[in-house]
């Protein structure tokens, strides 16, 4: 029987470890945190899988040929076309075996394409997502809570707008959970259901290899045998290697700790060619102070607030900078744009302003409409007030709300085009006049303060279409696979849609641990 051996246990290393288990190999995995489920448990738990069998019942057509068309239309930087083929290919199949193989149940979300207007861009339902599930107590507390995420909700909800509050709470009276730790859930029972072995607060040393094969894991002086898959993130959390591959501003992780690299440092050790390094799942951040995770800071993913209307970004000169609704990957890339006259990048200190209405009306990472006023939110009866609480010249952020309002009473936006994308508009507030502009116009007015972040790195090893990791020098490294943020994404710059990270790394693990089970 073959061993194979998994380190981390977020949705990458538990879905090779269920593929694995169930081809017949003796299945370890190894999670140096003390709980389960990495990045994936702090997530909506959304799956990006084009053609699924679910998208017929909502009346929206896709097959594989009109993914990998959208997939191509997305290509920029550093892409790997037989990976993206195959994800295109594999992921109508790889969501029917999750469903059956794992216990896990999808349901669509009506979320659209990131680019929805280019060709093969769907208006929803490509998104997957776990159903609410029922969990014994003690798996429960094996999986990593999600600050982030405080009841039971589901991201179709959420993406909605309904919600039962009389149902969120009977869900959480009777240990319903949900998003990505619903799919944690269902991984991990279905891993040790297929015989899988789990340890938690084990740390990987280095590779055991002869002769260039890899065929196990140091930990201290002991020697875990097996083919190795690499699933433990990327490097997010090392600011020397950030420094090194991402260049620019530094960024605010907003995904799990201990992405520090570990994953890229034994690929390394063996040869690993390179790819993608310079990429990041990128996003707005804001940094709510005291609240941590781990005992490091916690940074929130700013998503649906931008789109509202009522409110706009600007950077560090008080000038707009991006189309605030478009999705978080492009607007915290946009963030990275560097200004060569001021030798800068104005975006990387970035705010968010809104107005009294926007404030009464809707609620933004912890804070609620109708809570008191925090500390961290600046608020100020005019535009000048709140400009010297910001630090930015008076004059042009009034110059920058005055045209912003002009444009929103107009309905049209010819400066970043916001809301005129079937996305923009998805995100914002259906029930206003204008689902994401509106002016800033109500006293007091309020910005809080927006960084540069990602949810994890993109860059890593080089692998085939079985998962397994490529040498520097040409051919493959016998032993060695990597999946997830600690394997290079084949998507370059892209991020097709609402899991866009998780689809493709379903795909990629299941394939790995398959191969990994059966490789002589």
């Amino acid at each position: 029987m073959a061993s194979v051996v998994v380190v981390g246990s977020g949705a990458a290393g538990l879905t090779a470890a269920v593929a694995a288990a169930q081809a017949g190999a003796e299945v370890t995995i190894v999670e140096r945190a003390s709980v389960l489920g990495g990045t994936t448990a702090l997530s909506g738990g959304l799956a990006w899988m084009p053609a699924n069998r679910l998208m017929a019942d909502e009346g929206v057509d896709d097959s594989p040929a009109e993914a990998r068309q959208y997939l191509r239309a997305l290509r920029l930087g550093d892409v790997d076309d037989e990976l993206v083929d195959y994800f295109a290919e594999q992921a109508p199949t790889v969501a029917d075996w999750m469903d059956s193989a794992t216990g896990l149940s999808w349901q669509t979300v009506p979320y659209p394409d990131y680019h929805p207007e280019l060709p093969g861009g769907k208006p929803g339902h490509r998104p997957l997502e776990p159903q609410p599930r029922v969990v014994p107590a003690e798996l429960d507390q094996r999986i990593r809570t999600a600050p982030n995420v405080t009841a039971p909700i589901t991201y179709r909800e959420l993406a909605t707008g309904y919600f039962d509050r009389d149902e969120v709470a009977a869900r959480t009276r009777h240990g319903v959970i949900t998003m990505g730790r619903s799919m944690i859930a269902s991984l991990v029972e279905a891993a040790e259901a297929a015989g899988a072995v789990i340890h938690v607060g084990v740390g990987v040393d280095s590779l055991a290899q002869s002769g260039g094969t890899v065929n196990g894991i140091r930990i201290g002086d002991e020697v875990l045998p097996g083919r190795v898959i690499l699933a433990s993130g990327g490097f997010e959390r090392d600011p020397a290697l950030v420094q090194a591959f991402l260049g620019g501003p530094m960024t605010s992780p907003v995904g799990a700790p201990g992405m520090d690299g570990t994953a890229l440092r034994l690929a390394l050790a063996m040869g690993a060619e390179l790819g993608n390094m310079a990429e990041a799942w990128w996003c707005p951040a804001m940094t709510v102070p005291g609240e941590e995770i781990d005992g490091q800071p916690f940074h929130r993913l700013v998503l649906t607030e931008r789109a509202r209307p009522r409110s706009l970004m600007v950077d560090s000169r008080g000038r707009r900078f991006a189309n605030e609704a478009r999705n978080y990957n492009d607007v915290g890339r946009a963030m990275h744009a560097f200004d060569p006259t001021g030798f800068q990048y104005p975006a990387a200190s970035a705010w968010l302003l809104f107005d009294g209405g926007y404030r009464r009306q809707y609620h933004l990472g912890p804070l609620r409409r109708g809570g008191p006023d925090p500390d961290w939110l600046r608020r100020a009866d005019s535009l000048e007030e709140l400009a010297d609480a910001m630090g930015v010249d008076g004059e042009e952020l009034a110059a920058t709300v005055a045209r912003f309002n002009r444009l929103a009473a107009a309905g049209d936006d010819p400066d970043f085009g916001r809301g005129r994308s079937i996305y923009d508009r998805f995100v914002g507030d259906p029930a206003a006049d204008h689902p994401t502009l509106g002016p800033v116009a109500e006293p007091p007015f309020f910005a809080v303060r927006l960084h540069p972040g990602c949810l994890g790195t993109k860059g890593g090893p080089r692998t085939d279409t079985n998962g397994q990791v490529r040498h520097q020098n040409g051919g493959l490294i016998e032993g060695l696979y990597a999946v997830g943020n600690a394997a290079a994404s084949p998507f370059g710059a892209a991020y097709p849609g609402a899991g866009g990270t998780i689809g493709p790394l379903l795909v990629a693990a299941h394939a790995a641990g398959t191969a990994a089970a059966e490789a002589s």
